[in-house]
């Protein structure tokens, strides 16, 4: 195994949990603000078809302020449109390419797309944070995931289920939706090697 790939066995997946929620709760004000702002946002733009095109940046200016506020940095309220927008036509170019590819593979038979899903699960982040160009961002995703592909389906599933949970009122959704984002921005720090206190390595 590459030594750029950490063992899943190796990970800490319940402080990875905690993180998040301890994340979520020192910036509560600005977690949910600006996931009214995003929904809000994409609301709105997804009623014309040049407003279809500008969702992909408002989501990358998203998760974007995730990683940083899994960083421990401060986020503002609304300066992830900002972020997005610097880096449109990559994330355009990359959520339509990999939209296309998901729905080939699910209509091959459902199991091409679930992996290709999962391998690409990390395409805004490596576009918003290192800054990746579109075919680059499928290429650093999949590295990321490699010897982990087990550990992010898992986590695909439970966020999906928490999700779920909280779309059963529209007030859960704004607990649910950035604490999940922050989820996945924390296990992409520790599969980025930077958050070393959730791995747990075996000498």
């Amino acid at each position: 195994m590459s030594d750029n790939i950490i063992p899943p066995e190796d990970l800490n997946i319940e402080k990875i949990f905690q993180d998040a929620f301890k994340t979520m709760v020192d910036q509560i004000v600005a977690c949910i603000v600006n996931t009214i702002l995003v929904g809000v946002s994409c609301v709105f733009l997804g009623i014309t078809v040049i407003g279809l095109l500008a969702i992909p940046a408002v989501i990358g200016g998203y998760v974007e302020s995730m990683i940083r506020m899994a960083r421990g940095e401060k986020v503002g309220i609304g300066d992830f449109f900002k972020t997005g927008f610097n880096r449109f036509g990559t994330l355009l170019g990359a959520s339509i390419l990999s939209f296309l590819g998901i729905v080939i593979g699910f209509i091959c038979l459902i199991i091409p797309g679930i992996y290709l899903m999962i391998r690409w699960y990390f395409l805004y982040q490596v576009i918003v944070d290192r800054d990746a160009s579109v075919f680059e961002s499928f290429k650093q995703s999949a590295d990321m995931v490699t010897g982990q592909f087990w550990i992010i389906l898992t986590l695909v599933i439970l966020i999906t289920v928490i999700q779920a949970i909280g779309g059963t009122i529209v007030v859960g959704t704004l607990v649910t939706i950035p604490y999940t984002s922050l989820l996945t921005a924390h296990f992409y720090l520790v599969l980025n090697r930077e958050n070393t206190e959730q791995v747990e390595i075996i000498t």
